[in-house]
């Protein structure tokens, strides 16, 4: 039979498990959320940006954005047939692609859209 003892010691380990999860867990839903949900880029290329429907220029062109317009990029990839970096628009429908060569370089780049 279990004296008082051990199951109080049982019921301390058990609080304790568990609120070493829950904090975890809180922590872990803090760093995904902690990345912004698109980062504004400027297009420096003179003749615009193009923008196209998956992230290889031999894919539909929809348009040009001007030199100077900003752009909302939700993330970024090199997991394309040329292993060229490629931004996503964020909220974009259709979505849409531009290739990075047409911003600024980044110190660090938008989060990577097919992570793993």
């Amino acid at each position: 039979m279990p004296t008082p003892q051990s199951v109080l010691r049982k019921s301390a380990v058990l609080g304790a498990a568990l609120a070493l999860a829950g904090v975890t867990a809180t922590v872990q839903a803090q760093e995904a959320s902690a990345a912004p949900a698109y980062v504004n880029l400027t297009v420096a290329s003179p003749g615009g940006a193009p923008i196209y429907a998956k992230p290889t220029s031999s894919s539909t062109r929809y348009r040009t954005e001007p030199y100077k317009t900003t752009l909302r990029i939700q993330c970024s990839t090199t997991k394309t047939p040329s292993g060229a970096l490629w931004f996503r628009i964020y909220d974009s429908q259709p979505t849409a692609w531009v290739w990075s060569g047409h911003f600024p370089s980044l110190v660090h780049n938008p989060k990577e859209c097919f992570p793993g």
